[in-house]
């Protein structure tokens, strides 16, 4: 460790920076508020030579609340550092995690040529620490492939099922997961909820309430996940201020170079495919930029295709193991049938209990072997109960036109692999 201080104050005296390093420079034993590791320095180099930089922030709702966490770090970058010029580029997306962000990021983040990226994903991130390796890691190699220059930071939220992990000294399961990527790959990272634990444990906040109930203590949330603009969205905000402070003592120009992966088969070659590109049968519309759908989601998907007719399918015909789609699920979505390598049909809903309102959504594969497949979406046009899966959460149908088709709308295929 001594070594490493030691080059890295000679790097910063060459590059004519702040003679301060960072320190710890990696993680140390237990749960951290910020793991510093190698810092941010292209970012304060450009930021403290008073260039033009870019600031993305991919993630979920969290962060696409607006006048949230996402703005107020912004416009605090933006005050702070009156010499530079900041521009924004606000990726996230709700109830997504970093299963789409890894095939979202050329189009949505890397386009716009980033400096800094915020990934923000671990509260939507549920499933296992090897799924999340893949994609996250994805999401790295892929920006610093393109962009060796850009810096990264991950950014980590919490659920109110979190707490115990947090409050017993330990990293909910996916920030645990993440932090072996950051670790690999020297990623700083911060744990925005660590001061919500610690007001919480001094008895000033209540996690979930109705703030009329609880006068002079901060309520977070009033559904468990989402921070209250007017006081939660700020203990996030000051917790990426305090650790982005931090980070501006160590500044110079130095191009990540991508070392051996942590998982080999993680998903860089994560791509979007277009409809036009695979086998379609049947009726398809693409929608007119004035339908109400292409104006409410033109920034993420510029394309939806629609098939209404029982029996049109598309058929994607690749190499690789990981394949799905892109596309909306809403009130008029349906059912498709799935087949791969001829199989039986697998019947997948693209309508669930949060389907009252449009929204884009994901749908991938159980992985499938490494190899050649082929595989067919089919629509089905089958009728089902819509209204008892929305009972689940107490959502009672009154405009019933609206969910009489059994329809799919489609975006992107997403694709891990080559197509034959």
């Amino acid at each position: 460790m001594r070594l490493t201080l030691l080059f890295l104050f000679c790097g910063c005296m060459m590059a004519g920076c702040s003679s301060k390093v960072l320190e710890p420079l990696y993680p140390t034993d237990g749960i951290q508020e910020f793991n510093y590791r190698q810092g941010l320095p292209n970012f304060f180099s450009k930021v403290k030579s008073r260039k033009e930089v870019t600031v993305a922030y991919l993630g979920g709702s969290i962060t696409a609340t607006r006048n949230g966490w996402r703005d107020i770090t912004f416009n605090w970058l933006d005050s702070a550092y009156p010499g530079a010029s900041f521009r924004q580029v606000d990726a996230a997306m709700g109830g997504t995690g970093s299963a789409l962000g890894v095939f979202r990021i050329d189009r949505d983040v890397l386009q716009y040529n980033p400096d800094l990226i915020f990934i923000e994903f671990a509260v939507n991130d549920a499933g296992s620490a090897e799924s999340i390796y893949k994609s996250m890691e994805g999401i790295v190699r892929k920006t610093w492939k393109t962009f060796p220059g850009a810096d990264i930071c991950f950014v980590y939220t919490l659920l109110e099922s979190h707490l115990s992990a947090l409050q017993g000294g330990n990293y909910q399961p996916s920030a645990a997961a993440m932090e072996k990527i950051a670790g690999h790959y020297g990623i700083p990272s911060i744990h925005m909820g660590m001061p919500v634990v610690q007001l919480l444990n001094e008895g000033k906040l209540v996690f979930t309430g109705n703030p009329a109930d609880h006068p002079g203590k901060i309520v977070f949330t009033a559904d468990g996940t989402h921070p209250l603009s007017v006081a939660g969205q700020n203990i996030y905000a000051q917790a990426v201020i305090r650790g982005l402070t931090k980070l501006s003592d160590f500044a110079m120009s130095k191009p990540h170079a991508l070392k051996i992966p942590y998982i080999q088969d993680n998903w860089e070659e994560a791509r979007m495919i277009s409809l036009t590109d695979v086998t379609t049968t049947g009726s398809w519309e693409l929608l007119p930029a004035r339908d109400p759908l292409s104006t409410m989601f033109v920034k993420y998907l510029p394309e939806i295709y629609k098939a209404k007719t029982p029996g049109t399918s598309c058929t994607i015909r690749f190499s690789g193991k990981i394949l799905g789609v892109y596309d909306l699920v809403g009130p008029a979505s349906g059912i498709l049938d799935v087949i791969v390598d001829g199989k039986p049909a697998i019947e997948v809903y693209r309508f669930d209990a949060y389907a009252n309102y449009y929204r884009a959504h994901n749908y991938l594969l159980k992985e499938l072997p490494e190899g050649d497949h082929e595989v067919t979406f089919v629509v089905t046009g089958k009728q089902f109960d819509k209204a008892a899966i929305l009972a689940k959460r107490n959502i009672v149908i009154t405009n019933p036109l609206d969910y009489e088709e059994n329809t799919w709308f489609v975006g992107k295929l997403l694709l891990v692999g080559k197509l034959r």
